[in-house]
């Protein structure tokens, strides 16, 4: 007699299935819980908590969200260029997987940065009263236009959005020819910010926005070196390691402009017969008290071993994917460097000590409260991008 096999209630219910992906939403939430008394802090009593003052009033937040526009635009301008102008077509593999990561990272910088404005909710004056004559102004609306694209590109992708094959393609390519000159300006405005800002010497030079530029291309293609490290579908692939190869190329000469750009400006900046307050900045950055964040972290760590592993091991993906780790994570030494110690140099002789306050203090070191709040906005990132890649069609299913 056949038997008949009963199928429970139990046995129907879908298990849940542990994926590497998951790693991200989970770091996320433990991200978010220990970033979260920083955050209340923040909303509950605004800018006071924070060690900025009138002398310094941009500090830790500010680094970072240079580091992630540099991120964000970066990877999608060095994706965007390789696919479409050069012809690499193999990259058209992770091109939701890089729309993705861009969107993610962007999210993250429009936070950080509006965590940094006194009055937050104010942030749409700009848009309404807008001062073009103001690189902020033109920055922020840069910013939204590029997100605009994005997220249309992004819709598109994932099939959000439903149109004929035919038509999708054609759209994707003119919407990613139109972040290629938004990119460039973005990043060009983000740089000039700091470039026109006189009273500032070590600032105030036109060669930052072409530094900025620079930095972004290296950081940028670091990133898209790591996403293909982590999610190429088929590891075994002479495709994989071409990839892979070639990225790694691109991000070491991209790192070795980097060098190029930033001698150039120190170079100058330290001459004997310039500005005292620029070579005062400069020196600052070099050798006073955070010296360790440019030579160890960022020289050492960020440019000098990335560039070594890239070149002579770029071929072997383990390698490129610890040069590119590198290279990413100790970007925002750079940036941390062109805010800070030049908003702590005094201005004039004798400033330093002319008024007693907590917030006339050119001493400036981020303190736990801006350190959480950071930890938050990453959790935050790192709970949607996880999110997102569990559910949405973004990754390439493996054979």
């Amino acid at each position: 007699m056949a038997q008949t096999t009963v199928t429970t209630k139990t046995e129907r219910r879908p298990r849940f299935v542990w994926r590497n992906t998951d790693t991200f939403w989970v770091l996320g939430a433990v991200l978010m819980i220990i970033g979260a008394f920083g955050m209340t802090q923040r909303l509950t009593q605004g800018l006071a908590p924070t060690s900025l003052g009138s002398y310094v009033p941009w500090g830790l937040w500010v680094g970072f969200y240079d580091y992630l526009v540099w991120l964000e635009v970066g990877s999608l301008l060095v994706f965007t260029s390789l696919l479409y102008l050069v012809g690499f077509k193999r990259l058209a593999r992770i091109k939701p997987l890089a729309l993705f990561t861009g969107f993610v990272v962007l999210m993250m910088a429009l936070l950080v940065v509006l965590l940094d404005l006194g009055q937050a909710m104010r942030f749409w004056h700009v848009l309404i009263y807008p001062t073009f004559s103001s690189m902020i102004s033109w920055m922020v609306w840069l910013h939204i236009l590029y997100m605009l694209v994005l997220v249309a590109e992004l819709a598109l992708v994932l099939g959000f959005v439903k149109v004929l094959d035919t038509r999708k393609d054609q759209l994707l390519k003119i919407l990613a020819y139109l972040t290629l000159p938004m990119g460039l300006g973005l990043i060009i405005v983000s740089g000039s910010v700091f470039g026109v800002v006189v009273a500032r010497p070590l600032w105030s030079t036109s060669s930052l926005p072409l530094m900025f530029l620079v930095s972004a291309l290296a950081a940028g293609s670091g990133l898209l070196l790591l996403l293909v490290v982590l999610f190429w579908p088929e590891k075994k692939s002479p495709d994989y390691v071409e990839v892979v190869s070639r990225l790694s190329r691109i991000t070491a000469w991209f790192l070795l402009a980097g060098v190029f750009a930033a001698s150039i400006i120190g170079f100058t900046a330290l001459y004997q017969g310039g500005d005292p307050a620029k070579a005062t900045a400069m020196q600052l950055i070099l050798t006073g008290p955070f010296w360790w964040s440019f030579w160890i972290i960022h020289v050492l760590l960020g440019v000098f071993i990335p560039i070594l592993l890239l070149f002579l091991r770029g071929h072997q993906p383990k390698w490129a994917g610890v040069g590119a780790f590198l290279a990413v994570i100790t970007f925002v030494a750079v940036t941390l460097n062109v805010v800070i110690p030049v908003l702590a140099t005094p201005e004039l002789e004798g400033l330093a000590t002319a008024f007693h306050h907590a917030k006339l203090n050119f001493d400036y070191v981020p303190n736990i409260m801006e350190w959480l709040t950071i930890l938050f906005v990453f959790g935050l990132g790192s709970f949607l991008y996880g999110l997102g890649l569990r559910f949405l069609p973004i990754l390439e299913k493996k054979n």
